[in-house]
């Protein structure tokens, strides 16, 4: 029983670095030489749909089974939130996006809201996909095998490490200030029961307002990016209900 367990715990970091790499990889490589088609594959659809997506159902649905009840989705977080689920969301909202705005706010500067249209669709499909990837797979898993702390502070560094992929993040600082506010995301996902809605909206705001503060540090969001991710957003949503169904017929199917 034992081995069977340590064997485990190895098996889940194993595929936690693995995955990790292959982002990098795939953001680098996106961002090299960024034409439109280019950055649909490396970016969308490797990085988004294979890495960040497929990878971890695959491996959520290899240890659960098809007929599962809905627990595969639930243990990645897929949860309806209740009243504490919404009381951390606006906590940890008003914090993050408050501490960014109020300063800058509050001494005249000018905050450049007319960027925000360009980067909603990007933003929304790549928040999903480093939700779903690091809470809802990487910490649920570590928190179950290694206890919540050693999942909090791995869901962090491997969310501030991804961003090695991007070249306008690549400094000392970016990483350690990312890794302080993924940290502030995994903890926002403990604190609601593994949530992942809650900790999507909390990332999400914060995303939007790091990209207006912070545009020139992000990939060039144009027309086709929005055009790509829309595609890809109507992509995971077709997955997403795939799985759903697919768990409801197989636990029809056990019943009978």
């Amino acid at each position: 029983m034992k081995e069977a367990a340590n064997s485990g715990k190895g098996k889940t970091l194993l595929i936690s670095a693995g995955i990790e790499i292959m982002l990098i990889i795939c953001i680098t490589a996106a961002n090299l030489n960024p034409t439109p088609i280019l950055y649909f594959v490396f970016y969308n659809l490797l990085y988004g749909l294979v890495c960040s997506l497929f990878i971890p159902l695959y491996c959520l649905y290899k240890e659960n089974g098809v007929p599962a009840s809905g627990s595969v989705l639930a243990e990645a977080g897929f949860k309806k939130p209740g009243i504490r689920q919404w009381v951390v969301l606006a906590v940890f909202v008003v914090f993050s996006v408050g501490g960014q705005l109020i300063p800058k706010m509050a001494v005249g500067e000018q905050i450049p809201w007319r960027l925000l249209p360009m980067g909603i669709a990007p933003l929304i499909m790549t928040t999903f996909f480093e939700e779903f990837l690091f809470r809802g797979f990487v910490q649920s898993r570590i928190d179950r095998q290694f206890g919540w702390v050693s999942a909090i502070l791995v869901s962090g560094a491997m969310f501030s490490l991804y961003h090695l992929g991007y070249p306008g993040f690549r400094t000392w600082e970016d990483i350690l200030l990312l890794f302080a506010v993924g940290i502030g995301f995994a903890t926002a996902y403990k604190l609601s029961g593994n949530n992942l809605i809650v900790s999507f909206f909390v990332n999400l705001p914060n995303a939007f307002v790091t990209y207006i503060l912070k545009y020139e540090q992000f990939p060039v969001m144009r027309v086709s990016s929005n055009i790509a991710a829309a595609v890809t957003l109507v992509l995971i949503v077709l997955i997403l209900l795939s799985c759903y169904h697919c768990v409801r017929s197989g636990a029809h199917g056990v019943r009978s």
